[in-house]
């Protein structure tokens, strides 16, 4: 048995760096390109496996080279690939990242196989916890968690990229439901979000679905928040210098998980995820920036008051 199980998305990230994101209608020139391992799933893996989880992969590639490339990055990157099936006639998952100076990105995904992801030959063995995304079918995920809840199992939703349909069909099947701001903001029906964290706090709780549902806001640089019916729990971010964010809420996702598989309390593994990320961003490429469980402790053991925003 997989202390964690991981139902999700694989793709080739086809790299470009550019000194500023294109606008509508502008042509800009790439100074690099490069290739690497990705897909909100795969990426998560990636990090729950090299912060020290023991884990189960469920994913769906292409019966072509990248599909084969793929297979074996995973493998490369400690993640069996022993449950990712290659589907006849498909096309492998593809994503092209533009990345600018500051390090923020812009991202177009042609999801490939992974829109054929479903659990129907896949048995759903009993886990600690089960983590998903949106980048592959929303019935099979809807499949997963059932399962997953039936036997006691944590569930984890990183609600992204947001799609409406996900707020009725799979909010109410999950224990642990991670957002971004601007993910909070389309499930809140807003264009921005206020200020104001009370104001925020109070959005995030017309998302909640049950009455033990927690609710984890990343918030960049400004850290994270746990947010319940009834409590606020702030985690400050480590300050960090920024090559790449591609990535880093995967980084987070898989961290908070590895954690969370371990036995460790919410709190916690919000910190070490925070940490992780923090690691993740000072690299290029989302899977292969993905800090190891060591790199993290050292950076917990080293990190100073200054070292800690807010």
């Amino acid at each position: 048995m997989s202390k964690l199980d991981i139902l999700g998305s694989v793709n080739l990230d086809i790299v470009l760096r550019v000194h500023d994101l294109p606008r509508p209608g502008e042509t800009v020139h790439a100074t690099q390109s490069e290739r690497y391992l990705g897909g909100k799933g795969a990426n998560q893996a990636v990090s729950a496996a090299r912060t020290g989880a023991d884990l189960r992969f469920r994913a769906c590639v292409g019966n072509d080279e990248d599909g084969e490339w793929l297979t074996a990055q995973l493998a490369a990157h400690a993640v069996t690939p022993a449950d990712v099936e290659v589907i006849a006639g498909e096309a492998s998952g593809r994503a092209y990242v533009c990345v600018d100076q500051a390090g923020e990105n812009l991202i177009i995904v042609h999801a490939g196989a992974n829109d054929r992801l479903s659990l129907m030959a896949e048995p759903v063995e009993p886990s600690r916890v089960a983590l998903a995304q949106l980048e592959t079918p929303i019935a099979s995920t809807v499949d997963f968690f059932r399962t997953h809840r039936d036997r006691g199992t944590i569930t984890v939703l990183n609600a992204a990229p947001a799609v409406a349909e996900a707020r009725d069909s799979l909010f109410p099947l999950t224990d642990i439901l991670i957002l971004n701001e601007s993910e909070l903001a389309f499930y809140a029906g807003r264009e921005v979000l206020p200020e104001d964290v009370e104001d925020i706090t109070m959005l995030a709780r017309e998302l909640i679905a049950h009455e033990n549902q927690v609710i984890v806001l990343t918030c960049g640089a400004a850290g994270a928040l746990a947010i319940t019916q009834d409590g606020l729990d702030f985690t400050p971010a480590r300050l960090t210098k920024v090559r790449d964010t591609t990535g880093s809420g995967d980084c987070f996702c898989g961290a908070l998980c590895a954690r969370l598989a371990t036995g460790a309390e919410l709190d916690q593994a919000i910190y070490f995820a925070s940490v992780a990320a923090s690691l993740s961003v000072e690299k290029n490429g989302a899977a292969a920036s993905m800090p190891s469980l060591e790199d993290v402790e050292l950076a917990i053991f080293e990190m100073t008051a200054a070292e800690v925003s807010g």
